[in-house]
């Protein structure tokens, strides 16, 4: 072939293993012609044609566009062509402020090519960073992160100053992606010392947490690492303190001054070197590794967590409190925790930290829940830790305070949840009769529906379905996922007209019609023919719920589910369908609920995704949509899907440069080769 006049000659020219016709095609007077055979030639074999060939796109300055110098640097960091290094360097350094801004695809190719000569190049513009405009420094910079040559730190450090306090922080998150432990003295003075105003301090303790753990701590003369870490540890953000904390508790001195935190805050609670959210950092640190902080006698340390934990005046520190306690002290821990129960603001973090004791204190969870002289929120808190703790045997108590009702509101709610949580049979009559008696509290009766559920006895489906259509707001609203706990045909029919019924003008609420489609997806195989059935009223739904339902049926694994994903994805509009019944009418495809079910096509890629997702290219969809259609086929990997694909190539207006890496895959599993 002489020349390529369209797109489809110069996919046959890849699919043909042609270079001298694609080589010649980067010559052609057409201007789109040139830009993609030359980004066609980055997946060939970089024979001395080619690289000839793209040298001279490379060069080309006449073009009114930069795309054609813009892909032909590509395609040499694509061949991790050598050769090109200088020119590249030349045109990052020589053209850095000229209209084209080639310094994007130059800096990617370099450090695709990689190598000494790439990187001492890159290392030797270090010095014009402090004068580069725009986004020119950020790419060096990136480069150099993504290289990461131990040769760019020292330049690196030089041209930080000339930074300060302003633009530093690009250069200190390359000096911590480099993570060499040269710049660690840099980095601390910076995270001792941040300069006003800016995100600085973060940045540089974020670049020290980087560093090997091997190399810490670095080598510092004075003052010693751990006094360093003593600002950011108690930074406003608490993302800073909370990585100086983790930095501190690597060091034996550094652990010290982190109880040092804890025992100064105890005796002070409004010293400036101990701010809640530090305080809280450290309790974290402990729960997280508590091996870290092992002492031959840690009493007082507990003695520590336990003031936290009672006398804080700030939720979030005794939350953390209980948690370190939990960790730490293990068994010692259980008097403080169940006394810290009766803390109404942290009382449901405090039993999931009980129950996630060793050997949770079961008999005294169950004196609190049974015994008269204890509070609401102890009572209700042992409730909570006796559920997440899985004990079964607290069954018979709980049935007991569920059924009295001189028992405040809040605690009959807490063994409702409980016994969801436990599951035992023989709850389901007592919380069935709860819940459809309507003389007791609504927030009561609806924790008792979530029970029903959570257990899911067939003979409560009645009561549940019943509570669905409840005139109290919160019944409803559990009663509704609860019906999700029945894997049977009634309860998903059920669930089906309440998101139908989401579509008329004075339909259920919209959390209800979305609580409705997840209870769809667990209940799991029946649910199948009445979301095939919702499917018909796609495009009446909103939006966020026609994604939710698309979602559902994409978890199902039946082919009929493919099937119908397939229809809605390639069905032309059906506007004239709206306040159709499931089941009636024909699939409508509005443009969301076609772009919806092309993801989750495209998410599924089985063997019968071939057909709907190639009748999706053959759609209007954005070239995102269509790029996922392609890889999923691409992923499914048979000749049919293939096939497709070229298909989609042929007939393209214009290749993206995804267009050209399916060409490339397709070419490899068929054994041609752009060269020799």
């Amino acid at each position: 072939m002489e020349g390529a006049s369209s797109v489809a000659d110069l996919v046959r020219m890849r699919m043909d293993g042609d270079v001298a016709g694609l080589c010649r095609a980067t010559r052609s007077e057409v201007h789109d012609i040139r830009v993609d055979a030359t980004m066609m030639l980055g997946g060939s074999t970089g024979s001395p044609e080619v690289v000839e060939a793209l040298f001279a796109c490379l060069r080309r300055r006449d073009e009114q566009y930069p795309g054609l110098r813009w892909q032909a640097a590509v395609a040499l960091g694509k061949l991790r062509e050598r050769r090109a290094v200088p020119e590249l360097l030349r045109i990052l350094i020589e053209e850095r402020d000229t209209r084209e801004q080639l310094d994007e695809p130059t800096v990617g190719a370099l450090v695709a090519i990689g190598g000494p000569e790439a990187v001492r190049g890159l290392v030797g513009l270090c010095d014009q960073l402090a004068t580069g405009r725009g986004y020119w420094t950020v790419r060096v910079l990136d480069a150099l992160a993504r290289l990461r040559p131990p040769e760019a730190v020292t330049p690196l450090l030089a041209a930080l100053w000339g930074y300060l306090p302003e633009r530093a922080e690009r250069v200190v998150r390359t000096l911590g992606a480099i993570g060499d432990p040269r710049a660690a003295s840099a980095l601390l003075v910076l995270a001792h010392s941040p300069a006003p105003g800016t995100q600085l301090r973060g940045t540089a303790v974020a670049a020290l947490h980087a560093l090997p753990d091997a190399d810490w701590p670095p080598t510092h003369h004075w003052p010693p690492v751990e006094r360093l870490l003593h600002a950011p540890q108690r930074d406003p953000d608490p993302e800073t303190a909370r990585v100086a904390t983790v930095l501190l508790s690597r060091t034996e001195d550094g652990r010290d001054h982190l109880w040092g935190v804890l025992r100064t805050a105890a005796s002070d609670p409004h010293h400036p070197d101990c701010p809640p959210h530090a305080v809280a950092a450290v309790c974290a640190r402990v729960a997280e590794r508590p091996g870290l902080f092992d002492a031959p006698d840690p009493g007082d340390y507990h003695a520590l967590l336990r003031h936290h934990l009672r006398e804080s005046a700030v939720p979030a520190v005794r939350r953390a409190a209980a948690r370190a306690l939990a960790a730490y002290a293990r068994a010692d821990a259980s008097e403080a925790l169940l006394e810290a129960l009766g803390d109404a603001r942290i009382s449901d973090d405090v039993a999931n930290a009980v129950a996630r004791l060793p050997k949770p204190p079961l008999r005294e969870l169950l004196d609190l829940l049974t015994g008269t002289d204890h509070t609401v929120a102890q009572q209700r808190g042992a409730t909570r830790a006796l559920g997440a703790a899985g004990h079964t045997a607290a069954a018979p108590a709980l049935l007991a305070v569920l059924s009295d009702d001189a028992a405040p509101t809040a605690l009959r709610s807490a063994a409702a949840e409980a016994l969801g949580a436990l599951r035992p049979p023989e709850a389901a009559a007592p919380l069935a009769a709860l819940a459809e008696d309507e003389e007791e509290p609504g927030t009561l009766r609806a924790h008792a529906v979530r029970a029903l559920g959570l257990i899911g006895a067939p003979h409560t489906f009645p009561v549940v379905l019943a509570c669905a259509g409840s005139p109290h707001e919160a019944v409803r609203a559990r009663a509704v996922p609860a019906l999700g706990g029945f894997p049977m045909a009634e309860a998903a029919r059920a669930l089906g007209e309440f998101v139908s019924r989401s579509a008329e003008p004075q339909g259920v609420e919209p959390d209800v019609a979305r609580a409705a489609v997840h209870a769809l997806g667990r209940i799991g195989a029946p649910a199948l023919p009445v979301l095939v059935a919702l499917a018909g009223i796609a495009d009446d739904l909103s939006e966020n719920l026609a994604d939710r339902l698309v979602a559902a049926l994409a978890a199902r694994p039946e082919a009929e589910a493919t099937a119908v994903l397939g229809r809605l994805a390639t069905s032309p509009s059906a506007r004239n369908a709206r306040g159709t019944k499931p089941g009636e009418g024909r699939l409508s495809a509005s443009r969301p609920v076609r772009e919806a079910v092309a993801t989750a096509l495209s998410e599924r890629a089985t063997p019968e995704c071939v057909a709907p997702l190639a009748a999706v290219l053959a759609t209007d969809m954005g070239s995102g949509i269509r790029e996922a259609a392609v890889r999923a086929l691409l992923r499914i990997g048979t000749d049919e899907a293939h096939e497709h694909v070229l298909a989609h190539c042929y007939a393209a207006t214009h290749l993206y440069s995804w267009h050209v890496e399916a060409l490339d895959v397709i070419a490899e599993a068929r054994g041609i080769r752009l060269g020799p």
